[in-house]
């Protein structure tokens, strides 16, 4: 295992150690971040250690990062993409909020910057994911 905190633009703290988040961190300190979460991330808390999911092939794994936090008896969130975001119309038909580390890492990065949701998920959400803030819809 492999767990790396940091500290970047936005003020967060880079460090990597071979021992688990479960083994440094109280459990009930712990948020893990997955698209299957039932709970909606609303606001980022500066006593919470929030744990993003490694990358997963969602057609393969579907849930695995949310069942994984529930095993781990983990408080879980996800992004507000349903909450801001709509359905851009697109050829495939393809919607997906599963998002890249990096994809994450930008959005709470921006949020913790603006506090604003439809700012950080501009920034962190492509347009190839098929989600959209409803004033770029038409676009």
């Amino acid at each position: 295992r492999l767990t790396s905190c940091f500290t970047l633009s936005c003020g967060f703290k880079m460090d990597t150690t071979p021992e688990s988040y479960l083994d440094l961190f109280p459990l009930e300190a712990i948020v893990y971040l997955t698209p299957d979460s039932e709970n909606v991330l609303q606001d980022i808390d500066p006593s919470k250690v929030y744990v993003l999911g490694g990358l997963v092939d969602e057609s393969i794994h579907k849930q695995l990062t949310l069942r994984r936090a529930r095993e781990q008896r983990l408080q879980t969130a996800r992004l507000p993409i349903r909450e801001y975001m709509v359905r851009a119309p697109n050829s495939r038909n393809y919607h997906c909020e599963t998002l890249a580390i990096n994809q994450v890492f930008d959005v709470l990065c921006t949020f913790y910057e603006t506090r604003s949701w439809p700012a950080a998920l501009r920034a962190g959400v492509s347009p190839g994911k098929g989600y959209v803030l409803p004033d770029t819809a038409d676009q």
